[in-house]
């Protein structure tokens, strides 16, 4: 199990920051609610009812593929998740699973449509998401289509180090990478150490450092090369 499913959800919010403009505070008194480390918002295949917009904390989506669970993406606060629910009829496609603890607002179609209309800006920014989305989607596949797992990676660390024209600093934590690439966890921080100690940069914690990115493309090249030779690719 990639999660600890929690019976009871934790429904009252914490005490809200005296910072935060009435506008949002309302929203979040209307439609917020806390959730708890390790608690399923949903499951894959429940019928989608609502959508939910990440307020803080963090949220793993993840699908099962052939009995196995697999992470597609680790949400952060501002993004919109379940919105299949928006969809008559819709059945959840992932299961939400909360990283840890957090708040989340729980829409109905109703409450996003008013949501969107009260807040331009947001709007702005969910269609940003979804075009980010898309655009991830595309550089999955193609990490997908790699058969070498440490191949699988660094292709990863390098699209999202795209538009880097130095080092590049990453924050990403393993459960993030281990669903951009499609391995699980312990797969993935074999192959980041593994680069640590081919010294291609520093890892500590969930942050990855690549003084030198063209090393990393020339490493990534020669294990193409190398694939292309076996018939792997």
């Amino acid at each position: 199990m990639l999660y600890r499913p929690r019976v009871a959800p934790t429904d009252t919010l914490p005490e809200l920051d005296e910072h935060i403009d009435a506008p949002t505070r309302l929203l979040l008194e209307q439609h917020g609610r806390a959730v708890a480390q390790g608690e399923v918002l949903f499951r894959e295949g429940d019928p989608a009812t609502d959508a939910y917009l990440l307020h803080s904390g963090r949220v793993r989506l993840l699908k099962r593929v052939r009995m196995v669970e697999r992470s597609l993406s680790v949400l952060q606060a501002g993004d919109l998740f379940g919105e299949g629910a928006l969809i008559d009829g819709a059945l959840r496609t992932s299961t939400a699973v909360a990283l840890g603890e957090g708040v989340v607002l729980v829409l109905d179609r109703a409450a996003v449509r008013q949501t969107l209309e009260r807040f331009p800006a947001l709007s702005a920014r969910i269609l940003t998401q979804l075009v980010r989305r898309l655009r991830e989607a595309e550089d999955q596949i193609e990490v997908l289509m790699l058969r070498d797992t440490q191949s699988k990676v660094i292709s990863a660390l390098l699209k999202m180090s795209r538009g880097t024209a130095g080092p590049a600093d990453l924050l990403v934590s393993p459960v993030e990478l281990s669903s951009r690439v499609g391995l699980d966890v312990e797969t993935v921080k074999r192959a980041v150490q593994r680069l640590r100690d081919q010294q291609y940069g520093p890892i500590v914690g969930e942050r990855v450092e690549i003084p030198v990115l063209e090393a990393l493309r020339r490493l990534y090249g020669l294990l193409g090369s190398k694939e292309e030779l076996r018939g792997e690719r």
